[in-house]
């Protein structure tokens, strides 16, 4: 009897000539936080080797954390100055002008609504957001290596980025 957990119970698969392989738990890379210093980041070609170059690789997700956190605020400020802009903008209306006190001051009533598209917003914003969630899958994709020190460096990144920028976003 073949111990290929695949096939069903009860059939004896010692005559599969199949030449598929069948991989065992030994293949699977487990699910639990490592300090390997040779774990790839991004390709094969960036895995450290030694200790100089896993600590390069841990200030690069730092730097890079910092970089993302300081994006997120920018992009906040940017998306507050757009909306201030967006109030301030003189909008003309054709249609009827009501000389009553409501009307009157049109400059404190606020626009409802979506704003227009506009070449100086709608591209800035969307480069942006592909960007940042570009950044944010970069990084989250170096946590998933389960390494330790990549994640406390992820962390202590996005906290430096959040000390430093987060102020500038609101």
């Amino acid at each position: 009897m073949s111990h290929d957990h695949g096939s069903m119970a009860g059939i004896d698969s010692s005559d599969d000539t199949s030449s598929s392989t069948s991989s065992t738990s030994h293949d699977v890379m487990p699910m639990v936080f490592q300090w390997a210093m040779q774990t790839p980041i991004y390709s094969y070609a960036f895995t450290p080797k030694s200790t100089s170059q896993y600590v390069g690789a841990l200030v690069f997700l730092i730097v890079l954390s910092i970089i993302y956190r300081a994006l997120v605020a920018y992009k906040s400020h940017k998306e507050s100055t757009w909306r201030e802009e967006e109030k301030a903008r003189k909008v003309i209306i054709a249609g009827q002008f009501h000389d009553d006190k409501a009307s009157a001051d049109v400059s404190t009533r606020e626009v409802r609504g979506t704003a227009p598209w506009r070449w100086r917003v709608d591209p800035p914003r969307a480069l942006l957001s592909m960007v940042n969630i570009g950044l944010h899958y970069l990084l989250m994709f170096a946590v998933m290596t389960l390494n330790v020190g990549y994640f406390f460096a992820v962390l202590f990144g996005v906290f430096v980025g959040d000390l430093v920028f987060s102020r500038y976003g609101h």
